[in-house]
């Protein structure tokens, strides 16, 4: 009995701790201590008590998952760790139809291009382009820009 009550703590310890220590080791440490815990309930107990068990830590990791996500952010060092605004997905780009400019990094077929003084993302309609070599853009979709080669 001491046995599961000690792998049962030290799993869920290893997987907080996963929080403050990335790489998945101590997640898959603590996910195999949890795992030996119910399985030494089905042998020690049987399938009985084991199926309990499992039952017992599957509603305690929803459970815990759950109060985890909504009270860390607002704990100390959840305040630490998260971001305190968002921030924008994308920088909305005028209409660049027309556009010329130069290319930064050899687009084959996406690269980047200075347009305008701005650095952007670009994908070239056909073919590679060399850096340093002017471009001009024939198309605008959202934030994907289509260059080609002025000649």
């Amino acid at each position: 009995m001491t046995a599961i009550i000690v792998l049962a703590i030290v799993g869920f310890l290893l997987i907080a701790a996963e929080v403050f220590v990335p790489g998945m080791v101590l997640g898959v440490l603590g996910g195999l201590c949890l795992a030996g815990m119910v399985a030494l309930c089905y042998m020690t107990y049987g399938p009985l008590l084991g199926t309990l068990a499992f039952a017992a830590l599957a509603v305690l990791l929803i459970t815990g998952f759950f109060l985890w996500i909504n009270l860390f952010p607002s704990t100390p060092i959840g305040k630490k760790m998260m971001l305190k605004k968002s921030l924008p997905s994308s920088i909305p780009l005028q209409s660049l139809l027309g556009a010329t400019g130069e290319a930064v990094t050899p687009l084959r077929p996406a690269g980047t291009a200075v347009i305008g003084g701005r650095r952007i993302d670009v994908v070239a309609e056909s073919g590679l382009i060399e850096p340093g070599q002017k471009i001009e853009v024939v198309l605008q979709e959202g934030m994907r820009v289509v260059v080609r080669a002025v000649l």
